[in-house]
C-alpha cells in the first residue's frame, strides 16, 4: 500500500505543474478548467505533443535524461522535484496517519495548497475559485460531522480569519493611503478559519508573519517591493490542520 500511495503522489505531483503553469489571472473558472484538462502536454521549446510514455511520472524524466525527446531541450528540474516531493509527502502522511478519510483529506489539501501558493508567488493573486471552495469545503465537512469542528466553530473561525487581517489592512490604508494587504489574503485567512479551531487563528497569523519575515530576510537582495503572504498563510495553516 505504501508503494501505491507513493505512486499516486507521483501522478498528482506530475499534474500540479500543469495546474500552476496554465493559470492566467484573466481566466474564469471555466477557461481555467479547460486549460488544465483539454490541451495535450507538449515541449515548451519545440511544442511537439508528448507521447504517453513521455508523461510517466519521474520514469520518463530519467529515461530522457532530463531532455526533450524531439529537440533535446533541457526539461526543468522543477517537474521531477515536484513529483518526488508530493509523493514523499503523501507517503509520510500515510505512514503517520494510515489510510483513512483524514489522511486522504490531508493529501488533497497539500496538493491544493501547493498550487495556490505557487500561483500567489508568481502572480501575487489568490483566485476566488481556489479560496471560496476551500472555505465552503470546510463548512460542508463540519456540517456533515466529518471534521473535528462543529459548524458553529467553523463559522466563528471564518469570521475571526476575515477580520484578523481586514482590520490591520484598513488601519494601514487609513494611515498611509496605500494598500498593504491584498484582498485575496483576507479571503484566504477566512477560508482557513473554516478548517482551524478559532482559538488557533492568532497562532496562524504569528506563524505566517514570522515565516514571511524570515523569507524577506533570506531573499532581501532579490525580493521585490511586495511579497506574497498567501504561501506563508497556507504553510502555517496546513501545519496546524495536520495536528488537529
Amino acid at each position: 500500500m505504501a508503494v501505491v500511495v507513493f505512486f499516486i503522489g507521483l501522478v498528482v505531483g506530475s499534474f500540479l505543474p500543469v495546474a500552476y503553469l496554465r493559470y492566467s489571472p484573466s481566466q474564469s473558472l471555466f477557461t481555467y478548467l479547460v486549460a488544465i484538462s483539454v490541451p495535450r502536454s507538449s515541449c515548451p521549446n519545440c511544442h511537439q505533443p508528448l507521447s504517453a510514455w513521455q508523461l510517466i511520472p519521474l520514469v520518463s524524466w530519467l529515461m530522457l535524461r532530463g531532455r526533450c525527446y524531439f529537440c533535446q531541450y533541457k526539461i526543468a528540474f522543477y517537474y521531477p522535484f515536484t513529483e518526488v516531493t508530493i509523493a514523499g509527502l503523501f507517503l509520510l502522511i500515510y505512514l503517520d496517519k494510515g489510510l483513512n478519510f483524514q489522511s486522504g483529506l490531508l493529501m488533497f489539501l497539500i496538493a491544493w495548497f501547493w498550487v495556490l501558493a505557487l500561483i500567489d508567488f508568481r502572480h501575487f493573486l489568490l483566485p476566488d475559485f481556489f479560496t471560496q471552495p476551500l472555505m465552503w469545503g470546510g463548512v460542508m465537512l463540519a456540517y456533515l460531522n466529518l471534521s473535528s469542528l462543529t459548524i458553529a466553530d467553523t463559522l466563528v473561525g471564518i469570521f475571526c480569519g476575515y477580520w484578523m487581517l481586514k482590520l490591520p489592512a484598513i488601519g494601514y490604508f487609513c494611515l498611509t493611503k496605500r494598500v498593504g494587504l491584498g484582498g485575496g489574503d483576507i479571503k484566504l485567512a477566512a477560508a482557513l478559519g473554516a478548517w482551524l479551531p478559532y482559538q488557533s487563528m492568532p497562532i496562524l497569523l504569528i506563524m505566517a508573519s514570522l515565516l514571511g519575515i524570515l523569507y524577506f530576510i533570506l531573499t532581501k537582495c532579490k525580493t521585490p517591493k511586495h511579497i506574497a503572504f498567501g504561501p506563508f498563510l497556507l504553510l502555517s495553516g496546513y501545519l496546524i490542520i495536520y495536528q488537529i
